[in-house]
């Protein structure tokens, strides 16, 4: 050992990695001298000499260290196996040393059981407990003691040089590297020195750090831990997912010695997992969707297959040669057939005997023209012959060719019989107006000759009273006088009926054109026609603007007009006596509502409707005269126009009587349909 401690490296192995330096040192300060061309290629070789320099240096490094280290860490593995297994001699002179003490050191090992030194079990030195030992071995925690107590565990760092897979021991206290297998080291971007004064838990991301502390804890406690997946950050900052399997190893003492970790990177699995999942997800999402999309198509399906099938009309779909290919149920129930009788047979069964020949000839016209609509007669199972108005049309094939028709019948049965009975209806109103006109034509003819014959006797009754009165008056005493005074007073009433009758059956013709009518101004010419009677009661009459503009008959308007402010005035007792014309609310913008409004004495609710009649008076002549006429003309009127007449009355507090009529169009040049039906 000391030959080998004076002795020096040998002087050739430093002298051709010396020379070819010094070379390199020369030259440079050459290259810079020369020109571009020269200088380059100087420059070139003396890197190339100084490559070869340090690859001659690495190459006798590895000659002198690398390789008879290797081959001294495999003798002692092979040693831990055999103990008395012989070690070689050293391929280097500096290794010369360290292998006589190995050698020395084996010498000493090999006498260790002789001094006999028990091996206790770590949960009480100096005690053997079979059950622990047992169930540690199981575990594979004791499996590799020798017989002589001493810890393959032990071993030298080299193992981890001659493995591919990710190993390294951690420190059981501070979880520090004791070792790491060189594919960790790539993985991880640190070298052993700089893991061996890292903590394992400085790489741990920060979310998984105390799970991975509890769990690496617990695995001191039971001896090893499967399956822990962590996300640690590697020397260049990337995120990696680890799976690591730990195992403890035990000391010669059984102590706790180190935590050999296995580590896989499972980052891509990991991501795919997850990716998977998210996959698994969304496919489970539409899914869903899909599921949701086909129970409505299923509902909707279900809610057509009941619209066809139910419908209110007969739906049918005929091939090429007029046979059912399908038909709803209201076509079965409609006929009375079933279903199996049609499907498959041809729609001239359905058509009365004597239109069957030409069926097959206007069928295969309908299915070259493309589409039909005709009304025709079908027999229904009972026999029955029913109406059926049909409409079909032509479905074509990818050859453009027909392939099928459909086509929707209704029947029309009822419809024709309720056509008929119109059609007889209305023939028979047709001949009812007409005599009703003529009936109506001849009462107006029959009123007015005897309004007018009627009065030509009037008037020599009035004539010769009024002589007889004149002439005899001081020959006839009182009761005489009294009596002619009677006669007179009843032939003028006679007059003014009669006079009212002709006013009425004219007040339900319109005669006049039809046209606007200004009601401001038809109020005016009322107001200056009965100046004398509105001087002589002390009256006055009111206007509410804006009154409407009325579609009718000017001359029927202003007689409406005056009886009403006319009557208001007669059925009066106010000292100051007041009528008021104004406009009324109107939700229908083709009408007109208008009002007259009074303080007189008012009309009791029970007599609203009588007072409309003709010649029904609520007071006698003496009270009030009149003949009673007036409101009955004046309904007449409102009705000729087709319009409505109503009042609003308590006694003793006025009264309102409303008249809706026709409101003046945009244009005066509309047909006169406003009032057709009521002329």
């Amino acid at each position: 050992m000391t030959n080998h401690r004076a002795q020096g490296p040998h002087p050739s192995r430093w002298l051709s990695p010396f020379l070819m330096g010094l070379a390199w040192v020369v030259l440079v300060p050459i290259a810079f001298t020369l020109k571009p061309p020269l200088g380059l290629v100087a420059a070139l070789v003396s890197l190339g000499l100084l490559i070869l320099a340090l690859v001659a240096r690495s190459w006798d490094e590895r000659r002198r260290w690398v390789e008879p280290t290797h081959h001294l860490a495999l003798q002692l593995l092979a040693l831990a196996e055999e103990p008395k297994q012989p070690l070689d001699s050293p391929r280097s002179r500096e290794l010369a040393e360290l292998t006589e003490a190995l050698r020395t050191l084996k010498l000493s090992w090999q006498t260790l059981p002789t001094l006999g030194i028990p091996i206790a079990s770590p949960a009480c030195p100096g005690s053997s407990d079979p059950d622990l030992n047992g169930q540690m071995s199981r575990s594979g925690m004791l499996a590799a003691l020798p017989a002589e107590g001493v810890s393959k565990e032990t071993n030298l760092s080299g193992e981890f040089y001659t493995t591919n897979d990710m190993v390294s021991r951690l420190d059981p206290r501070t979880l520090r590297w004791l070792e790491s297998s060189p594919a960790e080291q790539d993985f991880l971007g640190w070298r052993l020195p700089d893991l061996r004064e890292k903590s394992f838990l400085e790489i741990v991301h920060p979310d998984d750090y105390k799970r991975a502390r509890d769990q690496l804890r617990e695995s001191l406690a039971k001896g090893e831990l499967h399956g822990l997946i962590l996300r640690i950050k590697t020397a260049a900052g990337k995120l990696k997912a680890i799976e690591m399997n730990v195992g403890v190893r035990y000391a010669s003492d059984l102590s706790v010695s180190h935590l050999r970790c296995h580590v896989t990177d499972v980052t891509n699995k990991l991501r795919a997992e997850r990716e998977l999942k998210l996959r698994t997800r969304e496919l489970m999402q539409v899914n869903e969707q899909l599921r949701t999309i086909n129970r409505e198509l299923e509902d909707l399906k279900d809610r057509y297959r009941d619209l066809y099938q139910n419908a209110p009309a007969m739906y049918f779909s005929l091939d090429v040669n007029g046979r059912f290919l399908d038909c709803n149920d209201t076509l079965l129930h409609t006929l009375g057939y079933r279903r199996d009788e049609l499907i498959g047979h041809s729609l001239r069964r359905l058509i009365p005997e004597p239109r069957r020949a030409a069926f097959a000839e206007r069928f295969a016209e309908y299915m070259q023209q493309g589409s039909i609509e005709i009304e025709s007669e079908w027999v229904k199972s009972s026999g029955e012959t029913i109406d059926v108005w049909v409409s079909g049309t032509t479905v074509l094939g990818r050859d453009g060719k027909p392939s099928y028709s459909r086509s929707v019948a209704q029947d029309i049965t009822a419809r024709h019989r309720l056509e008929a009975e119109l059609k007889e209806k209305n023939e028979r109103l047709a001949k009812t107006n007409e005599e009703l006109s003529r009936k109506n034509k001849e009462m107006d003819e029959f009123t007015y000759v005897v309004s007018h014959d009627l009065q030509e006797p009037l008037r020599t009754l009035i004539a010769f009273s009024d002589f007889l009165v004149q002439d005899c008056g001081d020959r006839l005493d009182a009761n005489g006088q009294e009596h002619i005074r009677y006669l007179v007073d009843a032939s003028r009433r006679m007059r003014t009926l009669i006079h009212g009758l002709l006013t009425l059956s004219r007040a339900g013709q319109v005669t006049g054109e039809l046209t606007s009518v200004n009601l401001e101004e038809v109020v005016e010419v009322v107001k200056a026609d009965l100046a004398e009677l509105v001087r002589s009661r002390r009256a006055e009459i009111r206007v509410v603007a804006p009154l409407p503009v009325l579609w009718g008959d000017r001359g029927r308007v202003g007689q409406l007009v005056v009886n009403l402010i006319s009557n208001a005035l007669k059925y009066n007792r106010s000292e100051a006596p007041w009528v008021e014309v104004g406009g009324a609310p109107e939700t229908d913008t083709s009408w007109a509502t208008f009002y007259v409004r009074d303080n007189g004495i008012g009309i009791d609710p029970r007599f609203h409707d009588k007072i409309f009649q003709l010649f029904r008076r609520l007071h006698t002549p003496e009270e009030y005269e009149g003949t009673g006429a007036g409101l009955a003309i004046c309904v007449k009127i409102v009705q000729a126009h087709g319009g409505r007449i109503w009042v609003e009355s308590q006694p003793g507090q006025g009264s309102t009587f409303f008249i809706r009529l026709p409101r003046a169009p945009a244009t005066t040049h509309e047909p006169e349909e406003q009032l057709s039906h009521a002329i």
